[in-house]
């Protein structure tokens, strides 16, 4: 690992213990109950993409408020990014992210933060620890357990079969 690799890693794991420290309310809610949804993605994959569009548009057809925050492991984004993105180019030295947008993003004090990246990444990592959710749901990890109030653990990597299982759940509470 190079030096300057170990030093942006160092500075994101001080972010990260940072925020996390950060009191929040907490409050569980199954879909029923969630009124104000935020969904993270990780948007390197178009088949990806087209499944958390898909799974918006069915949660706005349940009268849901959407919000959706991608990242996309790229330098630049291309002009036809329609979706809100972001890239690399909206990182600080620590990994974190630094685009208006995506803070904004992290302030928005959802019923229910769903984290759909089933993969490590850190700029969405940070994200749901730093997000003003009330109720934080994310693919199983188990070095990621403090980021999230519910976890689910699945064999597949397929983005449409853990949102199906999150689904599951998240009806099953209450």
């Amino acid at each position: 690992m190079s030096l300057l690799t170990e030093l942006k890693e160092n500075l994101y794991q001080r972010k990260l213990k940072k925020c996390h420290k950060t009191n929040r309310e907490t409050r569980s809610c199954n879909f029923d109950t969630a009124r104000n949804i935020g969904i993270l993605f990780n948007a390197n994959k178009e088949e990806d993409v087209k499944v958390v569009l898909s799974f918006k548009r069915k949660l706005l057809k349940e009268r849901k408020k959407v919000s959706l925050m991608g990242y996309k492991d790229v330098k630049e984004l291309s002009e036809d990014e329609k979706q809100p993105i972001f890239c690399n180019k909206d990182l600080s030295l620590n990994q974190t992210p630094k685009k208006q947008a995506v803070l904004d993003f992290i302030d928005v004090p959802f019923d229910l933060l769903i984290a759909l990246h089933v993969e490590d990444c850190q700029p969405l990592e940070y994200i749901a620890a730093a997000s003003a959710a009330k109720f934080r749901i994310g693919h199983y990890r188990a070095d990621k357990t403090d980021f999230y109030d519910f976890m689910v653990y699945g064999k597949s990597q397929k983005l449409n079969v853990v949102i199906e299982q999150m689904e599951t759940y998240l009806k099953k509470i209450y």
